[in-house]
Order: C-alpha cells, then sequence, then structure tokens
C-alpha cells in the first residue's frame, strides 16, 4: 500500500528542514564562488574583420549570383583560416608557445547571414595576446589565401584591438547555478532524512498506522518556560518557609 503525501504536509516537512536546505545552499554557493574566482582562468576575446572578393571586376557590375558564389566560399575561407598553412605562420610571427591545435582552439570565426563579411576571434588569458594573435592570423590570410584559391582582394576591415573585458567566467550564472545545485541538495538530503526517520512526530500516526488509543500529548516547554516555571518554584518554597517561620 503507498503512502500519499499532501502539498501542506511537503510544505511542513521543508519547513522542518529548513536549516539543513539553507546550509547546503550557502556551501553549495561559496564552493562555486571559490572555483569561478579562484580556479577559472579569465578569458579575453579580440575579433579582427575580413571581406573576401572572389569575382573578378573589371569594369563589370557585380550581380546576385557573383554575390552569393562569395558567400558560398564563406565555409571555405572558415577552414583554410584554421589550418597549418595560415597558423604556422602566425606561430613564426608572434612567437606564442603554442602548437597548431592549441592556436586553433582559440579560434573562432564568426559570420553574418548574406553578408560577406567575417570576423577572425581569438580567446586568450591575456586581452593584449588575443588582439595580437587574432591580427596576425588576419594578415596570414591575407597573404596566403591567393595562393590558395582565385581571389579578387582581401581587405582587413579593422584591426583587433584588446578587449579588457572578460567573456569568461560568467560570475551571476556560475553563482546562481552554485545556489540552484546547493537547493536541490538541501531539498534532497531533507526527503531523504525523513525518510529515515522513524520517531512518531503526531498523534495522527498512532491512531491512523499503529492502531493505538490517544490517551494525551505532553507538550514540549521552551527554555524561556522552563526557566519562568523554576522562578515560580522558587517563590512558592521561599513563600512556604517564610509561612512557616511566621506561625
Amino acid at each position: 500500500m503507498t503512502e500519499e503525501i499532501s502539498i501542506n504536509e511537503l510544505f511542513v516537512i521543508l519547513k522542518r528542514h529548513l536549516n539543513k536546505i539553507i546550509f547546503w545552499s550557502i556551501i553549495s554557493l561559496l564552493l562555486a564562488g571559490i572555483y569561478t574566482f579562484f580556479f577559472v582562468i579569465p578569458q579575453y576575446e579580440s575579433t579582427s574583420k575580413i571581406v573576401v572578393n572572389q569575382t573578378q571586376n573589371s569594369g563589370q557590375s557585380i550581380t546576385n549570383t557573383d554575390i552569393q558564389t562569395n558567400l558560398n566560399l564563406i565555409n571555405t575561407y572558415q577552414s583554410i583560416i584554421q589550418e597549418p598553412i595560415v597558423l604556422e605562420d602566425v606561430i613564426k610571427l608572434t612567437g606564442p608557445n603554442l602548437t597548431v591545435s592549441q592556436l586553433r582552439n582559440k579560434i573562432s570565426v564568426q559570420t553574418q547571414d548574406s553578408s560577406l563579411v567575417f570576423g577572425i576571434t581569438v580567446s586568450d588569458a591575456s586581452p593584449y595576446v588575443a588582439a595580437e594573435l587574432a591580427n596576425a592570423i588576419a594578415s596570414s590570410f591575407e597573404e596566403k589565401i591567393g595562393d590558395i584559391l582565385e581571389v579578387e582582394s582581401v581587405t582587413i576591415l579593422s584591426q583587433a584591438m584588446p578587449v579588457l573585458s572578460t567573456v569568461s567566467p560568467n560570475v551571476p550564472l556560475n553563482l546562481t547555478v552554485g545556489l540552484i545545485v546547493g537547493l536541490m541538495l538541501g531539498v534532497c538530503i531533507s526527503f531523504f532524512s525523513e525518510y529515515l526517520d522513524n520517531t512518531i512526530k503526531d498523534s495522527q500516526f498512532i491512531s491512523e498506522h499503529i492502531r493505538w488509543t490517544d490517551l494525551g500529548a505532553i507538550s514540549l516547554m521552551t527554555e524561556k518556560e522552563l526557566k519562568d516555571m523554576a522562578v515560580r518554584q522558587e517563590e512558592q518554597k521561599f513563600k512556604s518557609r517564610r509561612g512557616r517561620r511566621v506561625v
């Protein structure tokens, strides 16, 4: 026979274990903060923008077909940018202690729909290194692309500049996730503790499950009530002794 728990009983359980929920929420939030601020290396991004025109423009007007041809080649340009033929020159020029694979992992190519312009974005722990690498990749691509494909022109529209604001870690997101995980952990521990607790908490359990007759209840007294009762007992003893002396 399965037991059903009402919403009211769920709130009672959560209220009973509120200290556990708050404790684990704070612990998880602190761990997320420590990880974010002390273990994650901040990353910076810098972008250089390029436009490539493959169409031979010898006084003729550029048609929509020409533009579409250039757009279809954007994916090809993205692949070429991340190939050793481009990246090896970047490593020789800038001298970073990186392999081609490590440098490739720092690169992302950003495109826009129906636009011949694309951006070469580099992420690094230093904003100045990120800008230097992005500009070096754009220059190497501009130099090498003519040997690979027949293109009319390559134009670097904007040089990458150091951006001093970090792109990661996302502090608010990490702290929020840590808090949510802590809340979920606290709730799970609360229900698990309730499941393992076999003590009798109310008269309803006695009458419905054990089938015993409820003869009465003993109320719990607070510490203040116990102190007040002790004071009253002392006063009564004092009055009693005083009365006997008078007699």
